[in-house]
């Protein structure tokens, strides 16, 4: 499941946490759990947007905050 953004000059592309984890080894259920209810290195502001009870991960968003955190 995927949701793109109607903005024209942002790119974003929201999917479930259940479809964010397949086919990745990190991160964990738990730690991505972690990331977002603690809101751990800014990770939640940056990344998450929640409807309701539905958390979703915005893909884009994630790669950059990623790359902050290689640094």
């Amino acid at each position: 499941m995927a949701i793109q953004s109607t903005e024209t000059n942002s790119k974003t592309n929201f999917v479930t946490c259940r479809s964010f984890l397949q086919g990745r080894d990190w991160p964990t259920h738990s730690s991505l759990r972690y990331y977002i209810f603690f809101n751990k290195y800014g990770f939640a502001e940056k990344c998450v947007k929640r409807i309701g009870r539905k958390v979703l991960i915005d893909l884009s968003a994630f790669d950059l905050w990623l790359q902050e955190q290689a640094r």
